[in-house]
């Protein structure tokens, strides 16, 4: 034992030495995060919701290019489950990978900790951090932090079931690979492997034309395996399977998009869809500077068991629908505040409650920094 930790104290003695001298810039700091709030009437009654996440990451630059660097994150989110959801947030089963560290009552935790090499080769990450899937998503535009018709982090209405990023691993311990920016002729893609799931997804952005008049495309697809755990072995589940896919079109100040999800959320079935969502937007800004002003429609579905109430549990069959309009103002950098309009319609099972509606006028405020 005495020998193990001396060779792995010598190990990262010599590591740290060639690091340094290699490096040819000293170590970084950069901290940067973001606080939501969210105040509004629901059906009547009033609701708030406050969300807050800040990031912390240190890295410096070695003679030869290679940048290392590693990341520390915490998050406060009473919204966020200990565990990824499957398929939509209310209609499936919580057996994805894990939210962070903190005791099982609490609403902040550590979320995410990697350390990252980066050069000409792309970009490689190992640690704790969120899935490639999520980070090269993308979905219907929107002018808010927090309150959306999809994928949001605050729901006043606790209805709305719209969930549209391919997220399963959560902030599990994972090894990500993503190729330079340049590859396949502008396409940032990326591939993360785990324990018992594999990730595939493809991030691709194109101007065309030139000047102001330009119009930008951006598309995001992604593809999520994890192999069902022996542990919990039955003919109620399967391998979990999911597929996404988004596109945005920009001009000027408008951009125009959507995104689907589709998965069997890791229940077996006679079908492929045990959980199908989708959203389509538009969003108008004049700018994002002190004063600037941002309108946003945007419409979500999303069908959960669309082959009928599913016997290990009837709250996992849920149609959702939900519309919202919106406007904000840039009060000055990093901070907005806006004000929604939202409905949110649920179809389930008597057993259940039986069908639910809720309209919500909310005011949301947010400083990014």
């Amino acid at each position: 034992m005495t020998g193990l930790k001396a060779a792995l104290l010598g190990t990262s003695a010599a590591v740290m030495t060639v690091c340094g001298a290699y490096a040819a810039d000293p170590v970084q700091l950069d901290v940067e995060g973001e606080i939501s709030t969210a105040v509004g009437i629901v059906d009547g009654d009033a609701r708030a919701d406050a969300n807050a996440e800040v990031s912390v990451t240190g890295s410096t630059l070695l003679d030869n290019g290679i940048e290392l660097g590693a990341i520390v994150s915490a998050r406060l989110d009473g919204d966020q489950p200990r565990q990824q959801f499957a398929g939509g947030r209310y209609s499936s089963l919580l057996i994805g990978g894990p939210r962070g560290i903190a005791p099982l009552d609490s609403d902040a935790y550590l979320q995410g900790a990697a350390g990252y090499v980066k050069g000409p080769f792309g970009q490689i990450i190992l640690g704790r951090e969120q899935g490639i899937a999520r980070t090269l998503a993308v979905t219907s535009p929107t002018i808010f932090r927090a309150v959306n018709v999809n994928n949001w982090q605050t729901d006043l209405s606790g209805i709305n079931d719209v969930h549209t990023v391919n997220d399963f691993t959560g902030y599990s311990t994972k090894f990500t690979y993503m190729p330079p920016a340049n590859f396949l002729g502008g396409a940032l893609g990326g591939i993360a492997a785990g324990r018992i799931l594999l990730t595939a997804a493809l991030y691709y952005q194109h101007g065309i034309g030139r000047g102001s008049n330009r119009l930008f495309v951006g598309l995001g697809a992604s593809y999520i395996t994890a192999d069902e755990d022996f542990q919990t072995a039955s003919l109620a589940y399967e391998d979990y399977e999911a597929y996404a896919l988004g596109l945005n079109l920009a001009y000027r100040g408008i951009t125009l998009g959507g995104s689907v999800k589709t998965t069997n959320a890791g229940i077996a079935s006679l079908e492929d869809d045990g959980y199908l969502a989708f959203d389509a937007g538009i969003t108008f800004r004049t700018g994002e500077e002190k004063g600037d002003v941002a309108l946003m429609l945007g419409y979500g579905q999303a069908e959960a068991n669309v082959i009928g109430p599913n016997p290990l549990d009837p709250t996992l069959f849920r149609d959702t629908r939900t519309a919202q309009a919106g406007v904000s103002y840039v009060i000055g950098r990093g901070i907005t505040v806006g004000a929604a309009a939202q409905y949110v319609e649920s179809d389930t099972p008597v057993a259940a409650g039986g069908p639910e509606e809720a309209a919500t006028v909310v005011i949301e405020s947010s400083i990014k920094f």
